[in-house]
């Protein structure tokens, strides 16, 4: 399901998001790429995902507590890969 999601997320990167939804980009999907694919031990796959995430976040957005777990993810992942 995640190569699913991940093949999903390309397309859905062409289609602009709605205004209501103004976040729904494909850095912030990559943020719940991260998230999806460290319990599955794909530690490569979840640094890339979660870096390319906050990577693309406006820059007062990088350090939100929202994105705190994203964070601990990350650097979960370094640590262990």
């Amino acid at each position: 399901m995640a190569e699913e999601a991940e093949r999903l997320s390309g397309v859905a990167a062409a289609v602009p998001p709605p205004e209501t939804a103004y976040w729904l980009t494909p850095e912030f999907n990559s943020l719940n790429m991260g998230l999806c694919t460290l319990p599955l031990g794909r530690y490569d796959e979840v640094v890339d995902h979660i870096t390319a995430g906050l990577a693309g976040l406006p820059e007062e957005q990088r350090g939100a507590a929202w994105a705190q777990e994203h964070r601990e993810a990350l650097r979960y992942a370094m640590a262990v890969r």
